[in-house]
């Protein structure tokens, strides 16, 4: 008689724990995919400021080519 409540009980807890990791995971690498989504955007722009010095002291600035 007392198996059911404990049954129930037992897979509540696991659902819940198993909803809380899922949502600590999914928020953690959300977090982290905007943190290097803004740190990639800011080396881009130091980047282009690097190359408009360079071409504005020793002209144009092409990529070399392997």
């Amino acid at each position: 008689m007392l198996d059911r409540p404990l049954l129930i009980i037992l897979l509540s807890t696991s659902l819940g724990i198993i909803g809380a990791v899922t949502y600590a995971w999914a928020s953690w690498t959300t977090e982290t995919l905007i943190s290097v989504d803004k740190r990639t955007e800011v080396m881009a722009s130091q980047i282009e400021y690097i190359k408009s010095e360079m071409e504005k002291a020793y002209g144009s600035v092409q990529a070399i080519k392997k």
